[in-house]
């Protein structure tokens, strides 16, 4: 493609500016409940005194997201609000067995 020419632009959101980002992003994500257990095996040995929080787990979001907002690619983040995920949304990502446990909030 020359530099005369553009891809078109197939997403719904407002284009981010040249050299940025657009984030989308709603407080409430932080009360997603990733839950705890052993998530390299999926199982529990019965042996563990505390299991590990997942991956994805609140706290590491919480420094994600601060990273984002304060660190060095900050100037270049453009942020956007969003909203929750509706269910037809997740099963479009995620498989249907997933979704009861994707819509737990924090206990």
């Amino acid at each position: 493609m020359s530099d005369h020419q553009q891809k078109p632009q197939s997403h719904h959101s407002p284009p981010a500016t040249s050299g940025h980002i657009n984030v989308f992003w709603d407080d409430g994500m932080l009360d997603h409940y990733t839950g705890e257990g052993v998530f390299d095996s999926g199982i529990n040995p019965g042996f563990l005194e505390v299991l590990k929080k997942h991956l994805e787990n609140s706290d590491r979001d919480q420094n994600m997201l601060s990273i984002l907002k304060r660190g060095p690619i900050s100037p270049f983040l453009s942020w956007l609000s969003s909203s929750a995920a509706t269910v037809t949304e997740i099963l479009s990502f995620h498989t249907q067995g997933q979704p009861p446990f994707l819509l737990q909030l924090k206990p």
